[in-house]
Order: structure tokens, then C-alpha cells, then sequence
């Protein structure tokens, strides 16, 4: 469990995570720690004109589940738009450098 004076930790490399503006970021891996709710604003947007979308979780188990940054626990690994990413349900989602920009290209060329 984190407690209020533990900073959130990068679940890859362990680098305190820093404030980037949509999340926080790790500077050392360029990981990305952001809620869903973000992630669902960023596709509609990438809608030309804005519009909503059905984000296609699903579930993936193909590798070691990685630790929450806020609560330690191991993540839900899913994908989104076929690119394997890491959930907690209770606090958001870990992209790893790059996927983040990928799921949004492909929610914006979807059907």
C-alpha cells in the first residue's frame, strides 16, 4: 500500500513518476500513468469531428502483471486497439513510451 508521503513509482524502472499535465510521467522509460477517463476524452477528440467511441478493452494474458503506482497491487493486462497495456480498475492505466500515441491513431482511423 502507497502512503500519502511515498511518491507513485514508475511500475518498470521504479523512477519517481512525475506531473505531466494528462497524468504523470516517468522520465526514464517515458512510461505514462493516466485515467481512463483521459484516455476516452483523447480518442473522441482524435475524432474528426469530435465524436464518442467505444474503447475495445480486452483481456490479454501474456505477461507478468506489473504493480499499481498508487496501490502496489499487480495490474489487469488488457488491450486497447491490440496494443497490450496494464489497468487498475480502481486507479488508471501504465502505457509504456509510445503506446499511448499508438492507441490514439488507431481510434482515430477506426470504422
Amino acid at each position: 500500500m502507497a502512503y500519502r508521503d511515498e511518491h507513485e513509482r514508475c511500475p518498470r524502472c521504479a523512477t519517481d513518476l512525475t506531473d505531466a499535465v494528462v497524468g504523470l510521467a516517468c522520465v526514464a522509460c517515458r512510461g505514462l500513468w493516466i485515467a481512463p477517463s483521459s484516455v476516452y476524452e483523447m480518442a473522441v477528440n482524435m475524432q474528426t469531428p469530435p465524436d464518442l467511441i467505444d474503447l475495445p478493452y480486452a483481456q490479454d494474458a501474456g505477461r507478468e502483471k506489473l504493480p499499481c503506482p498508487t496501490c502496489r497491487d499487480g495490474m489487469e493486462i488488457v488491450t486497447l486497439f491490440e496494443i497490450p497495456i496494464d489497468l487498475c480498475s480502481k486507479h488508471g492505466i501504465w502505457f509504456d513510451a509510445n503506446e499511448l500515441a499508438t492507441v490514439l491513431m488507431r481510434a482515430a482511423r477506426r470504422p
